[in-house]
């Protein structure tokens, strides 16, 4: 949890660009109150992500995030998805239910595990996306 913290508090120094990293993810997460501790040997994850996850345990279950360049190349890779399950239609999700899948500008996460209340903490605190400065168009979601 105190490396959580740390990497959180470098969240604050960076750029406010709307684009995320890991540092604004973990941020975000310990913001949301649930605990997050980066997992720093987890698999690369399913090849049709064409990024390597990051996975995080938060909130009794576990946050699979993918971070994209920007919008653009993650929606490449996302629009074709199922959005219940976060992989390829008849494909079978690695993932084990219940989950959710959701997209935010440069980042696409799935939460799985633990509680419903904490998913739904998740997904809220990450789907709020990231502050843009002032004078700069918002990301596209």
């Amino acid at each position: 949890m105190a490396e959580a913290e740390t990497t959180a508090t470098r969240a604050a120094a960076l750029p406010a660009t709307g684009l995320w990293s890991e540092a604004h993810l973990l941020d975000r997460l310990v913001r949301a109150g649930v605990a997050p501790r980066l997992v720093e040997d987890a698999p690369a994850g399913p090849a049709w992500m064409e990024m390597r996850q990051v996975v995080v345990l938060a909130g009794g279950g576990e946050v699979h995030a993918w971070i994209y360049p920007d919008s653009t190349a993650r929606r490449r890779v996302t629009e074709s998805l199922d959005p219940a399950t976060g992989a390829p239609p008849g494909t079978v999700t690695p993932f084990a239910a219940p989950m959710r899948f959701l997209v935010q500008n440069n980042l696409a996460a799935l939460v799985t595990g633990g509680r419903e209340t904490n998913q739904e903490r998740i997904v809220l605190a990450l789907q709020a996306g990231l502050p843009v400065a002032s004078g700069d168009p918002p990301p596209p979601p």
